[in-house]
C-alpha cells in the first residue's frame, strides 16, 4: 500500500500519468476540456459504476460513493441522486475519488488478475472532517486527475493576465472543469496560483497580507 504521505507534485505525476496512458491531454490547448471521468473508469480501468444504496456502508458520516474491489464496482450512492444531479462537480469528484483507491490503494501498479480480495473488502467515501490518509490520498488524486496541474495553471494565469480574479470568474472556470467550488478553491490555493479569504480572491497570499494590515 502507498506510504501515508505522498506530496502533491508525486500526485500530479501519477494523475498525469493516468491520463496521459489514456490519450487525455495534460497541456493547455488555450481553453480547458474537462476530464471524461466515467469514460476513464469504464474504458480504462474495467470498472463498472451503478447505483445502490448504500447508506449502511458506515455510521460515522455521509456515505457519497463506494468502490468494491473484488467485483471492480463503484456504487454511487442511491440516496444521494438528487444531491448528484444538481451537483454535478460533486458526483465526478466522488468518482474521480473512488478511481484513486482503485490506482492508489488496489491494483499499486500490480496486474489485478494477481491480486485478491475478501468479499467484505470496500473503500467508501465519506464527508467527514477528520480523514484517514488513504481518503486524503483519493481527494487529491480526484484533483489531480479531474484538474491537470499545467490546465489549471494556466487557465487561471490567463485569468490573471486580463486583470484582477474575482469569484464569477472562478465559478465560470469550476463549470469548465466540471467540479464543485470548494474543489476549485482547494486546487489554486494548493498550487499557490491565488489566496482565497474571508470570501476575497487575492493575486497572492502576499497580496492578502498586504490588504488585510491595511486595516
Amino acid at each position: 500500500m502507498k506510504s501515508s504521505y505522498i506530496t502533491n507534485s508525486e500526485m500530479d505525476a501519477i494523475a498525469d500519468s493516468v491520463l496521459i496512458k489514456a490519450g487525455v491531454s495534460t497541456t493547455w490547448q488555450g481553453a480547458v476540456c474537462k476530464v471524461d471521468i466515467d469514460a476513464l473508469i469504464e474504458f480504462e480501468y474495467g470498472l463498472e459504476i451503478q447505483w445502490k444504496n448504500i447508506d449502511h456502508f458506515a455510521q460515522d458520516g455521509e456515505v457519497l460513493a463506494a468502490i468494491v474491489p473484488k467485483h471492480k464496482l463503484i456504487y454511487m450512492n442511491e440516496t444521494k441522486r438528487a444531491l448528484f444531479l444538481e451537483k454535478m462537480g460533486t458526483m465526478n469528484f466522488s468518482k474521480a475519488h473512488e478511481l484513486g483507491h482503485w490506482v492508489l490503494h488496489v491494483t499499486e501498479q500490480q496486474d489485478y488478475e494477481q491480486l485478491s480480495f475478501a468479499d467484505h473488502e470496500t473503500f467508501y467515501c465519506r464527508n467527514l472532517m477528520s480523514k484517514p490518509p488513504q481518503e486524503i490520498q483519493a481527494d487529491m488524486f480526484a484533483a489531480s486527475v479531474l484538474m491537470p496541474k499545467s490546465i489549471v495553471c494556466c487557465a487561471v494565469n490567463q485569468l490573471k493576465e486580463r486583470g484582477k480574479v474575482v469569484f464569477p470568474d472562478l465559478y465560470r472556470l469550476k463549470d469548465d472543469f466540471e467540479v464543485s467550488i470548494s474543489a476549485l478553491v482547494n486546487r489554486v490555493q494548493s498550487l499557490s496560483l491565488l489566496h482565497i479569504e474571508n470570501n476575497k480572491v487575492y493575486m497572492s497570499q502576499a497580496e492578502a497580507i498586504g490588504q488585510i494590515s491595511l486595516f
